[in-house]
């Protein structure tokens, strides 16, 4: 139950493009591509989809869910639901062993995976000091407790009917942490993350590369491709390019102007996958004229957003009217979509006590303020379509009277001045779930901090108590009455533009086999996967 800010729709992530050559690596492993700078590689600390794709590659969960939906073993070998599910022993693997401390440490004695390790895990899960942007995720853990080496128990704040559900979290290591774990941004462990998944971490070039070298010690069997290397793009059409000319072996997501294309290449394997995700445009209700809720629905219905689609997309999508994907359980098909309605929008304008009272075309305060609104734009991944989208939005507004200034900057400029400083009036993004309930750190008044996932400040006491009562309820009819409730009420708030949900794709080459993904498990099934002999690239 992941929630990630995804480079996808827009993709805001940006590193070197791939050199057209065929490298050595491709020669021996896996090259896949992502339209991002990843910064860090631990499961928690980021927002971005890139780094929890790369993160399953090196860490691995106590459970995990099967294709048939049921729970399986992971690095527990068994467990037992107690106390009516307010609590979860679990019987550990005695076969798991840490990865070493450099890929290529093979005379390096290897550290043991224990209940410890599980204990320090839930610890910085639950510690306020570590930097978690979607913490709500794990708020009904209290704690646990080892039982010797081989045993722990997993305590829950209130009983659960399916306790499991809020323990699909990633086990990190003890020794790495220390005896008061807490994982701060930036810290070295996100640099250089030690699991006990498939893959090794092995090392990170300034130009964003990553390599990863197959773990020869997994307790699931060592996987058949020797090496995994991550490459990133400053274009997803360059990256899309690179496919199709062999320079890399599978790309996550392909850009739907580049869907046809990459259709029409009977070496490629195109794979469908729906993200449970949506996209949308960010408004600071924390600020200036945006606090008022009838400014930001004017901006709503200011914008052509079937237009958009169509123009940028090729239709290919599915507005939305709320803060779920349309596929989930929690949508609510009774709210219309944000019509667009230029009359509208001027009314509502106009009963903010916004006019054009000097003729120029542009609305003014009673002061005669001019409404200036600044749009942060992230130049990353899908820069083309993000300008083309942005000078669209730019252009609806004007007709509405707003003025609206662009402000271009990089990725990583980006997180700061919009996740961190909260500096700036508008933006774009998107959210990926692989829970689609999980919108609490979205909206919740206790997330509009630095780097909490409410970067748009909003603060709703009815919001925060649904969000809070939804959270305590184990019935699921009323966990949906709920949320239903929540997507009338944000609807009407409008926080966001909601935008639209995309189809996703990934594709790769046919030099590589066996390959099944799932869209919150990207690389679940990566040890079983190969690698064709004598179809390298040309």
């Amino acid at each position: 139950m992941t929630l990630r800010l995804v480079e996808s729709l827009i993709i805001f992530l940006v590193l070197a493009e791939a050199a057209p050559a065929v490298s050595a690596e491709k020669m021996r492993g896996l090259v896949y591509g992502e339209a991002g700078r990843v910064e860090a590689y631990d499961p928690y600390t980021a927002h971005e989809s890139a780094v929890q794709r790369m993160s399953d590659l090196m860490f691995d969960s106590l459970v995990e869910v099967s294709p048939a939906g049921e729970y399986v073993p992971r690095l527990a070998s068994s467990w037992e639901i107690a106390r009516s599910g307010a609590e979860v022993v679990f019987t550990l693997r005695p076969d798991v062993t840490w990865h070493p401390e450099s890929a290529s440490g093979t005379k390096e004695r290897l550290v043991v995976f224990s209940a410890e390790d599980v204990v320090a895990t839930v610890g910085l899960l639950t510690s306020s000091g570590s930097d978690i942007p979607n913490r709500e995720r794990f708020s009904a853990i209290a704690g646990a407790e080892a039982q010797g080496a081989s045993k722990v128990i997993v305590r829950l704040s209130r009983a659960m009917t399916d306790p499991l559900r809020a323990l699909m979290f990633k086990v990190l290591p003890r020794h790495k942490l220390g005896s008061n774990p807490v994982l701060k941004r930036g810290a070295p462990f996100t640099k250089h993350p030690i699991g006990t998944g498939p893959y090794v971490f092995d090392k990170s070039t300034p130009q964003g590369e990553v390599r990863l070298i197959a773990n020869t010690s997994y307790f699931a069997g060592v996987p058949r491709i020797p090496t995994i290397l991550l490459k990133g793009f400053t274009d997803q059409t360059i990256m899309a390019q690179s496919l199709m000319f062999n320079s890399i072996d599978m790309v996550t997501y392909v850009s739907p102007r580049d869907l046809g294309e990459i259709l029409g290449d009977r070496r490629l394997t195109v794979m469908p996958y729906d993200a449970l995700s949506f996209s949308f445009f960010a408004m600071n209700a924390g600020r200036g004229p945006l606090r008022d809720k009838r400014v930001r629905q004017a901006i709503a219905a200011a914008i052509n957003r079937k237009e958009m689609l169509q123009a940028f997309f090729q239709g290919r999508g599915r507005l939305i009217s709320g803060p779920f994907p349309p596929t989930s359980w929690a949508y609510n098909l009774d709210v219309p979509d944000v019509a667009f309605d230029l009359k509208r929008a001027v009314d509502l304008f106009r009963a903010a006590g916004l006019g054009d009272k000097n003729g120029d075309g542009i609305l003014e305060d009673a002061s005669g303020k001019p409404l200036v609104l600044n749009f942060a734009v992230p130049l990353a991944g899908e820069s083309e379509i993000i300008k083309r989208i942005v000078l669209a939005f730019q252009t609806y507004l004007l007709n509405a009277g707003v003025k609206v200034e662009l402000q271009f900057m990089d990725w990583l400029v980006w997180k700061k001045k919009v996740l961190a400083e909260r500096d700036y009036d508008l933006t774009l993004a998107s959210w990926s779930f692989d829970d689609a309930s999980n919108i609490t750190s979205l909206f919740h008044s206790s997330s509009a901090v630095p780097w909490g996932n409410n970067f748009v400040n909003f603060r709703d006491k009815q919001v925060d108590s649904l969000l809070t009562e939804a959270d305590a309820t184990n019935d699921f009819e009323k966990r949906r009455a709920i949320y239903q409730k929540l997507h009338v009420v944000l609807a009407d708030e409008t926080p966001y533009v909601f935008l639209w949900t995309l189809m996703h794709h990934a594709a790769h080459n046919s030099r590589v086999s066996g390959v099944r993904i799932e869209p919150f498990g990207f690389f679940k099934y990566v040890s079983t996967w190969g690698l064709n002999a004598g179809e390298v690239a040309k």
